[in-house]
């Protein structure tokens, strides 16, 4: 993870042997795995990717592998291998992982053997576990030159620091075998990135920590390898747990040397050499505890038989080793520091680190996040934690998403590919073979994106977003109103940035940011909108299923913030249903539910309780007790919008939902208003719309005669009307003439009146279509007249869709239209004029016009009225399942059988038949069609004329079939023929035996077999569509109420004075 994230060089003892073994194996699986994908990319005439060079470097000296290596003098020429005998190569051998060594020598080739005091003892266990070097000293030439090679890497990094202090961020070097530095200034002042890494180790190992920790260098200790690394944990657990200086004293360090000496068994008679170890062990956790009290800590554990650490995430540890390290800076010094820690976060991956190590480090510094940061978190893949870490932090996104940035992160986007298959190609219908998309993109591109996606015009504004992003703000100049387009400003960014998500099919990042808006729901239900719309274009079906799962996603959002709002502010969550907002292109909330096809957020009970509102308008039926009935709320509005007076006693003159004021007890009023000087100020308005959030539809009961008693009451009504001057000063009772107008204004009294209205012209058309010969002139006119108003009316209501650029469906309205305008045409031309100006001669012509009129008129009703009702409506969505996926799968079917039994039968049974429309005829409509609803079988059973070729010689029976057929000339009416051979006409019937088999199998395959195959689909789809037929009729209910409320007052035929007035 760390060799591909950032340029990091690995140092090691290069030896074949415990961790540089490990370390040098992961180098290998990585090379074969970067080898493979480049030959597949060359294969596939790609170029290979580009990626962090591997670098293990080996440092050792060639005295740990002299007696092993032939190595040759400088004036030989060397060898480019440089191997290890066979015979030897059991006992060591340098890792063939690493990509570079580093070999040293203490004295030349041709110099005699070194003296044997300072050879270094050579120890390998049985088995080849585990190589100690006993008396490995921190300054044996090894080390000598690691500490000269880092010295030299430090000082090219501080070199680079002076010349570009706001450069790349720097590389970083990992130890993995522990070297010390004779160096006296820390190494962390200029923030030169290394990492040691402790395994086990041999007490030289332990002086290598002592010194690196004194130069504030960080390591990294694998607690449980054994040997230094468990000695070293032990005594800063220890230290940390008991700080007296007696417990030091008494036990610790009789402990730490028991542990010395049964880790390093031949320490036993060099107590100096024991002592000095323990003392370096001491020391470390002695300066690691007080630079803790600065807040850095230098020594990292990690324990590997814990259950809770894993070494897969063993960069983790090391980025943590480093952050926690380094020295608190002040100053221009901060951003740097920032820049350089949250680029090695960002490469790493590791947003906990960022938000742990770096924000939350101290709370007192305020940090400026760089916009190229912010661009490596938006185009980085799975960076989007980070993006979300940002904007926690005041990350100001309208000063950040100029247009040009915007176009900036489609053009550097990793992957294209969704972006180009779906919207440059499917949608804008471009080729999508440009790598880069031009700066009119935005304003072009992109609003035609959004356009065809969601319906919302001119999204994108190039000019505002500049304008935006410099801080030039237009409208109220004042305080306040800048920071309010502040604020608005911001908000567009967050929504530019979330298209950008979607359409790049980022589906993390755009959820990131939604969780960020201030309106989840819109946002939510556009997102969904978007996805469930882009899902066709993709080509694969897998892509598919993920986009239409990804969209569900968000419309679950956008449920889940709707349901948690409904139940703790119903009345806010109604006025945000309702609300229109300039950037939807004045889209409500539910508009944009209803245009998404979202039916799961279009069913909530908070958008069901708002239609039920809109549909009721600011009318309430009441529940009066009539004794053993009950009067349905249809009869009760139709009957007060006809005869008015009955209004006074069934309908209350407030929303539905909203409990009608009360009067006050004179007890309960303030001594002011009980005394009748003023009206109360300040006046709670919530009081006055008391919310019942448990039913929509709330009735106030009281009996009719009470009613009327309580109108007669004038001291009665006279209290109850000062009480209400007191609760609401400034609300006037309505004039009747008002409370009328309210009425009809209701979209549920309009549903209601043209139901009535359409019920007497159906009885009017009825009437006229059963009139005796010509029919009626005068009661034709008026059905016509009826008729032209309803479609004059439907096609007002369709071009109002068309002009207002409505969410309704305009479809299914511009098609009843034509058929209608079609009837009238026809009823005109054919019923009033033809008749009553040609004759007689048109009179079965315009009964068949009338009757298949009426038959669409009746069937109107089913797709006009009966769905509002909530047991038919379900019903009739089951029934259009029913027709549409299962009726017209048995149609494909029966077609099959009709045609091939049809033909055959007939064809077997009239031999002789002319080839023309009546052969036809009788093959596919009554012998084929019929026969499912008729068991007709006289053909089959009698022979009405002879039907058999009677030759009387061979010759005859010869050139029969020539005879018959005429030759070549293919005319099959030659009645002199076939009188030749005894067959009086061709159109006779010859039963047979194959007939009735052909008639059988056809019978059961049509009859037994589809029938119940039929019977069978429509009893599945009933059951599989018996909950989602609720939710779809809820859906539909809200295109009825929405069209009946922008409908005129009153109904066909009386639309005209709506009209007229």
């Amino acid at each position: 993870m760390a060799a591909n994230a950032s340029e990091v060089w690995f140092i090691t003892n290069g030896l074949d042997l415990g961790l540089p073994q490990l370390i040098g194996s992961s180098f290998r699986d990585e090379t074969s795995l970067r080898r493979a994908d480049d030959a597949w990319a060359i294969q596939m005439g790609r170029d290979p990717k580009r990626r962090k060079a591997l670098v293990l470097i080996g440092i050792v000296c060639d005295d740990e592998i002299k007696g092993f290596i032939d190595f040759k003098s400088a004036q030989e020429k060397p060898k480019k291998d440089v191997k290890v005998t066979m015979r030897k190569r059991d006992q060591i051998s340098l890792n063939s992982d690493h990509t570079h060594f580093i070999i040293i020598r203490e004295q030349s080739i041709d110099s005699s053997s070194m003296d044997d005091s300072l050879k270094k003892n050579v120890t390998i266990e049985t088995g080849g576990k585990q190589l100690e070097k006993i008396t490995d000293a921190a300054d044996s030439a090894t080390n000598r030159f690691r500490d000269r090679f880092e010295q030299f890497l430090h000082q090219e990094r501080s070199q680079e620091q002076t010349m570009s202090p706001v450069g790349s961020p720097p590389r970083a070097t990992t130890d993995a075998a522990v070297v010390a530095s004779n160096k006296s200034n820390p190494w962390g002042d200029d923030g030169f990135p290394m990492v040691c890494t402790l395994a086990r180790g041999t007490p030289g190992t332990i002086e290598r920590v002592y010194r690196k920790i004194q130069n504030e260098v960080p390591i990294v200790v694998l607690k449980g390898t054994g040997s230094a690394t468990d000695i070293i944990a032990f005594a800063y657990e220890e230290i940390c747990a008991k700080i007296e200086k007696d417990y030091e004293d008494s036990y610790l360090k009789v402990e730490l040397t028991r542990r010395i000496l049964d880790d390093y068994p031949l320490l036993r008679n060099n107590n100096v050499k024991r002592n000095e170890i323990r003392d370096f062990i001491m020391s470390i956790v002695s300066i690691v505890k007080k630079k803790e009290q600065e807040n850095r800590k230098f020594l990292t554990f990690v324990d590997i038989n814990s259950a809770t650490a894993s070494l897969n995430d063993f960069h983790k540890f090391i980025l943590l080793a480093l952050l926690q390290s380094q020295k608190m800076v002040t100053g221009s010094k901060v951003n740097i520091q920032l820049k350089r820690n949250l680029l090695l976060t960002l490469d790493w991956n590791l947003p906990d680190l960022a938000l742990s190590e770096i924000f939350q480090r101290d709370d007192n510094l305020r940090y400026t996040i760089q916009p190229e940061l912010f661009d490596k978190a938006i185009l980085g893949k799975k960076l989007e934690p980070f993006v979300d870490l940002f904007l926690d932090r005041d990350f100001v996104l309208h000063r950040y998403l100029k247009s040009d940035k915007l176009i900036f992160l489609f053009n550097n986007a990793k992957d294209k590919e969704f972006l180009t298959t779906t919207s440059i190609e499917g949608i804008l219908g471009e080729t999508g073979d440009e790598e880069e998309v031009k700066k009119e993109f935005v304003e072009q591109g992109l609003n035609t994106i959004v356009k065809r996606l969601t319906d919302i015009s001119h999204f994108f504004s190039k000019h505002e977003m500049d304008c935006n992003a410099m801080g030039i703000y237009f409208g109220d100049k004042s305080d306040k109103g800048v920071q309010r387009q502040r604020i608005r400003a911001e908000k567009k960014a967050l929504r530019h940035l979330i298209i950008y998500a979607v359409l790049m099919n980022r589906h993390q990042l755009a959820k990131i940011l939604w969780k960020r808006s201030a309106e989840p729901i819109p946002l939510a239900l556009i997102c969904y909108m978007m996805f469930k719309k882009l899902a066709p274009y993709c080509h694969e079906s897998y892509q598919r299923t993920l986009i239409e799962k990804q969209a569900k996603e968000f419309s679950d959002c956008a449920v889940g913030v709707l349901d948690k709002a409904f139940n703790e502010d119903s009345m806010r969550t109604f006025e945000m249903l309702d609300e229109k907002h300039v950037d939807w292109s004045h889209m409500a909330t539910i508009e944009l539910a209803y245009n998404a096809d979202n039916k799961e957020f279009v069913a909530h009970a908070a958008c069901q309780k708002w239609v039920t509102r809109q549909f009721y308008g600011e009318i309430t039926p009441r529940e009066l007790p009539w004794g053993l009935f009950k009067c349905p709320d249809s009869i009760k509005i139709v009957s007060c919008a006809v005869l008015i007076f009955p209004m006074w006693f069934w309908i209350n003159f407030s929303p539905i939902g909203q409990a009608p004021p009360t009067a006050k007890k004179a007890s309960d009023l303030p001594p002011d208003a009980k005394k009748g000087s003023q009206p109360v100020p300040k006046i709670d308005q919530a009081k006055k719309s008391a919310e019942h959030v448990g039913e929509v539809n709330i009735r106030q009961g009281s009996g009719i005669f009470q009613r009327i008693r309580q109108s007669f009451q004038g001291d009665h009504r006279k209290l109850q009307k000062n009480t209400l001057d007191v609760s609401k000063p400034d609300e006037k009772k309505m004039s009747h003439f008002e409370e009328i107008q309210v009425l009809w204004s209701a979209p549920i009294t309009k549903f209601y009146t043209n139901f009535v209205a359409y019920l007497a012209f159906l009885f009017f058309f009825t009437l006229a279509v059963m009139w005796p010969s010509c029919g009626n002139l005068l009661l034709d006119c008026i059905v016509w007249f009826w008729a032209a108003s309803i479609a004059f009316e439907n096609t007002r209501v369709a071009y109002e869709k068309y002009c207002s650029q409505s969410s309704l469906p305009l479809h299914q309205a511009v098609l009843e239209v034509m058929v209608q305008t079609i009837f009238l045409a026809l009823y005109l031309g054919v019923r009033i004029i033809g008749l009553w100006n040609f004759g007689t001669c048109h009179i079965l012509p315009a009964k068949a016009i009338l009757g298949l009129g009426l038959i669409y008129y009746y069937y109107r009703i089913l797709f006009i009225f009966l769905p509002i009702s909530p047991k038919l409506g379900p019903m009739m969505i089951r029934l259009q399942r029913m027709i549409m996926d299962d009726f017209f799968t048995f149609l494909q079917l029966f077609v099959i059988f009709m045609i091939s039994s049809g033909v055959a039968i007939t064809a077997v049974l009239y031999p002789h038949h002319p080839l023309n429309l009546d052969l036809f005829t009788r093959a596919f409509v009554f012998r084929g069609l019929m026969a499912l609803f008729s068991s007709e079988m006289l053909d089959l059973k009698k022979q009405d004329n002879p039907c058999t070729i009677n030759a009387t010689n061979p010759t005859e029976k010869e050139y029969a079939c020539l005879r018959l057929s005429q030759g070549l000339s293919f005319s099959y009416d030659n009645a002199y023929a076939y009188q030749r051979y005894g067959i009086p006409t061709s159109k006779c019937n010859q039963p047979s035996w194959i007939a009735w088999f052909l008639l059988i199998q056809y019978f059961f395959l049509a009859k037994r077999f589809l029938t119940s195959l039929l019977t069978a689909m429509f009893g599945l789809t009933g059951a599989r569509v018996q909950s989602q037929s609720e939710q779809i009729w809820m859906y539909n209910r809200y295109e009825i109420v929405m069209e009946y409320a922008k409908r005129p007052r009153l109904p066909p035929p009386f639309v005209v004075i709506s009209y007229i007035g």
